[in-house]
């Protein structure tokens, strides 16, 4: 049946996340090479936030209004990643329902939601997750 799963059974779970310390080129870096639009933030294995890379593009757009000219360089000395970063963002956990969460990422404020436990982040959900795994059931489900 069409949302009987928790978040544990379609969550990435081998998550990458990002440290306080990264720098913009690290962040960036693990956006194009991981393939990734979402970039959970933890300190000590907690979860402290998460980027985008809308907030990336933000944070250069905000660089370039400063000065045309701006390097690499400049924005990896101007970037702070808890400047950039959504702290304490809404979370599920991995008994949350499928349709909590479809709630959540449906009004439209973001497009990802990390699973936690305790503030550990065990994995995250984003749309193309919900459209995946409805799309799976949905076909299979008939």
């Amino acid at each position: 049946m069409i949302f009987k799963r928790n978040a544990s059974d379609f969550m990435t779970a081998n998550v990458i996340v990002a440290g306080e310390n990264n720098s913009f080129e690290q962040v960036m870096t693990f956006f194009t090479v991981h393939k990734i639009q979402h970039l959970p933030v933890a300190e000590n294995n907690k979860l402290i936030g998460i980027v985008s890379m809308k907030d990336m593009l933000s944070f250069i757009a905000h660089q370039l209004n400063d000065n045309p000219m701006i390097s690499k360089e400049m924005l990896n000395n101007n970037f702070s990643i808890k400047e950039v970063m959504t702290a304490e963002p809404v979370t599920v956990e991995p008994e949350s329902t499928q349709k909590e969460i479809l709630e959540i990422l449906a009004a439209g404020k973001f497009q990802a939601v990390p699973v936690v436990k305790g503030g550990i982040i065990k994995g995250i959900i984003t749309n193309k997750d919900i459209t995946r795994i409805y799309h799976y059931d949905a076909t299979h489900l008939i």
